[in-house]
């Protein structure tokens, strides 16, 4: 969950940095953000990013995204 909030917090400020992250730190950057623009380009429809980002990783983004990625909780 830290590296994903910490990569979020990095495209929140600065968009290009999207692109030097992994393909599965990309997909669960741009659905924290809910930036489907980001996730089409990153791997197509919404269904295959999550099964591309697999269970363990979803559940982090998801919870990232409830707690707040401005927050270190």
């Amino acid at each position: 969950e830290a590296q994903i909030r910490a990569k979020v917090r990095l495209v929140a400020q600065d968009d290009l940095s999207f692109g030097t992250l992994s393909t599965g730190e990309r997909i669960a950057v741009a659905m924290v953000l809910d930036r489907y623009d980001l996730l089409h380009q990153t791997w197509g429809s919404m269904l295959e990013a999550v099964h591309r980002l697999g269970p363990e990783w979803t559940q982090a983004a998801l919870r990232v995204q409830r707690q707040g990625w401005l927050d270190e909780a």
